[in-house]
């Protein structure tokens, strides 16, 4: 079978809805853009599906972060599997976008590129955003519990330039606003989610240092 036919095969599954696992590997996702849309497309579409089999897929970090986008604003809302091994496109950007998707959709299992085991994937306990190059707006999180100053106290420390304290903004009804807005500040913003309570980086000013 062609790869262009097991990609039709695929995206056909999941418009109409019919399966509980989609099977994409060894479809060349990057292989045209026309691919990618198509596929986004039809995640938006699909409210059944549990799996996605993202394998050997030819993934680039720029196709990843289209799935991931589409999967954080409501795409599959049954998804509970994700698995994105055996893609060497896949850069350091790949980790963040993954980790920041757990915080998102915390029912979505993941295994990461580059795990050689079934059970190589993300927990929600799992340490994420070590790599402070790799910032991603929407999608970087962090708990707020690390970002405490001091014990008993509410001032967080911006986790960007971890030389200012946050100052809280105006309330919306998807959490609280912060700013990082001190002399030596970065002048990042971010938002505190209601429940969670994870601290998601909005918008980036400048880079931090190093």
């Amino acid at each position: 079978m062609s790869i262009g036919v097991a990609f039709e095969i695929a995206l056909g599954s999941l418009e109409r809805n019919v399966a509980l696992e989609v099977k994409l590997a060894g479809c060349a996702l990057c292989e045209s853009a026309e691919r990618m849309q198509k596929l986004c497309a039809a995640m938006r579409a699909n409210d059944k599906a549990q799996a996605l089999d993202l394998r050997d897929a030819g993934l680039s970090d720029g196709a990843l972060q289209q799935l991931v986008a589409a999967l954080a604003t409501g795409a599959m809302p049954a998804l509970s599997r994700l698995d994105t091994r055996g893609n060497p496109g896949l850069g350091a950007a790949a980790a963040t976008l993954l980790h920041g998707l757990r915080r998102l959709r915390p029912k979505v299992g993941v295994v990461l590129a580059g795990a050689d085991s079934e059970d190589g994937g993300l927990s929600a306990d799992t340490d994420v955003f070590a790599c402070s190059r790799e910032l991603l707006e929407g999608l970087t999180a962090w708990p707020t519990f690390e970002l405490v100053e001091k014990q008993g106290a509410n001032d967080l420390r911006c986790p960007v330039c971890n030389s200012a304290t946050l100052k809280p903004g105006k309330i919306t009804s998807g959490g609280n606003q912060h700013r990082c807005e001190s002399e030596n500040g970065c002048g990042s913003y971010f938002l505190q989610t209601i429940g969670i309570g994870d601290l998601t980086l909005i918008g980036l000013r400048r880079r931090p240092p190093g």
